[in-house]
């Protein structure tokens, strides 16, 4: 059975079922047009990070106004942006076991992808997956540096 969304506009309060996500949207606009106005000058590209609000259609409103992408931590939710249209993920956390490596080198089918690894066992790993998958895998490596 469908659940029905947990909050419209319009709603009062105290209709609302939580948790929702809910926004202030002349607040989040401003955000993203400081944002934007603050980076231009210098150069610098921002990825936001989706953790908070995990939604294609804030990423969208973010990458419109200059963002680069999106960072995520999972997999699945790496999933849930690509299949909302989102064109560049970076998945910022080391993806483990052989399905959800799988289920990553699937996304670089139908999105940008790339993913973070800071062991070297991970990155044969993500690049077995990727020869498995007979596909492209961008990896960031991170390196600690003291």
């Amino acid at each position: 059975m469908l659940q029905p969304p947990p909050a419209e506009p319009g709603m009062r309060e105290e209709e609302i079922d939580t948790p929702a996500l809910l926004i202030d949207l002349d607040a989040f606009e401003a955000n993203l047009d400081r944002m934007a106005a603050l980076l231009q000058p210098t150069g610098a590209r921002l990825r936001a990070h989706a953790k908070t609000h995990k939604s294609p259609v804030i990423a969208a409103l973010q990458i419109a106004r200059g963002a680069v992408g999106q960072c995520v931590q999972k997999v699945a939710e790496a999933e849930q942006l690509a299949w909302g249209g989102v064109p560049d993920i970076l998945v910022s956390n080391e993806v483990v076991g052989g399905q959800k490596l799988a289920r990553l080198c699937a996304l670089a089918r139908i999105t940008k992808v790339a993913v973070c690894a800071d062991d070297p066992a991970q990155v044969s790993a993500l690049e077995a997956a990727a020869a498995d998958a007979s596909i492209r895998l961008p990896v960031l490596v991170e390196i600690d540096v003291g």
